[in-house]
């Protein structure tokens, strides 16, 4: 029973994961047209409030967060400009597709995991090698949240970071 739940549950992920990155919000579209804005295709609009919650998800499983999103929905309280809005949506547009990929991955995998390590007859040196393989996901998925804080260090100002570092603790975050 409990596995039938991680199975819903690993389904609707990936579920969300694929309608999230890859549908149009038609209200940020919108907004971009009357803001006189470039208006993005499919793939340069999400709905940031369901990637958020995905990624909330996800996180427990890492220790970074995700914080393209927060960016994002927090872009004029950021005083995001337009260029700066299109290196942020650059990146995402490169990475997107292979980072769900990681994330759905690890999702899989952990539910595999879990399978397998109710089987009795499952060695111990099988259940390293598939941890094992979980933790080389996550770290591949650490590596592409670094590269999104490179992106962010690279492109903020000063003023920029104290307003995101503000939105961070709004958020829950703890800052040093």
């Amino acid at each position: 029973m409990l596995m039938n739940a991680w199975l819903r549950l690993a389904g609707r992920l990936i579920l969300i994961a694929g309608v999230t990155w890859c549908t149009q919000s038609v209200a940020q579209t919108r907004q971009s047209a009357s803001e006189g804005t470039a208006v993005g295709t499919e793939f340069d609009v999400i709905d940031w409030g369901l990637a958020k919650k995905q990624m909330a998800t996800l996180s427990q499983m890492g220790y970074h967060p995700f914080l393209m999103p927060l960016i994002m929905e927090n872009r004029d309280a950021i005083g995001l400009s337009n260029e700066q809005i299109r290196v942020f949506r650059n990146w995402r547009s490169k990475y997107r597709v292979p980072l769900l990929n990681a994330m759905n991955r690890i999702i899989q995998e952990r539910v595999a995991f879990q399978r397998i390590s109710l089987n009795p007859r499952t060695s111990e040196e099988v259940l390293l090698a598939k941890q094992e393989e979980i933790f080389k996901l996550h770290k591949k998925v650490l590596k592409y949240q670094l590269s999104c804080r490179r992106t962010i260090l690279d492109t903020f100002t000063d003023e920029q970071w104290e307003e995101f570092r503000f939105v961070l603790t709004e958020n829950g975050y703890a800052l040093d």
